[in-house]
């Protein structure tokens, strides 16, 4: 499966009032002390955001909490929404993409799909670091 690349960045309202259709996964800008976090993804051996499908019944906004724990053990507060990634893989897809504060982050953590978290800081990131990851940490990071 090919790495999704970034497309285009929309500045939207949260999904129901757009023009766009409906995120089809969620990422998390997810800001502590030391830089936004990252998690190191086992399968497509990158590092990028929090972020993963939407399930049914569930809200983006659930979305990119739920996956922000589940990969990076961490807890969103004063979660914000920023806008729709557009990113290709082969075929278009859309993602919400949501901003937080993390007032911890643990000093290790990994799990079936991550393998380790590092935080990213203009002009200091981890390699290799996905291209949509990338373009949407030098706007919102």
């Amino acid at each position: 499966m090919p790495l999704a690349r970034f497309v285009n960045f929309h500045e939207t309202p949260e999904p129901g009032g757009g023009h766009l259709p409906a995120p089809a996964f969620a990422v998390m800008i997810a800001r502590s002390r030391d830089g936004a976090v990252l998690v190191f993804n086992r399968f497509r051996q990158v590092w990028e955001l929090p972020g993963g499908f939407i399930d049914p019944g569930e809200s983006p906004r659930q979305c990119a909490q739920r996956e922000l724990e589940e990969e990076a053990g961490c807890t969103a507060r004063d979660t914000r929404w920023l806008g729709m990634v557009e990113v290709n893989d082969g075929r278009t897809h859309f993602g919400a993409v949501f901003r937080c504060s993390v007032d911890t982050v643990p000093a290790q953590f990994e799990n079936v799909e991550s393998a380790g978290l590092s935080r990213w800081r203009r002009g200091q990131a981890p390699a290799p670091l996905g291209h949509s990851d990338a373009a949407l940490l030098e706007r919102f990071g």
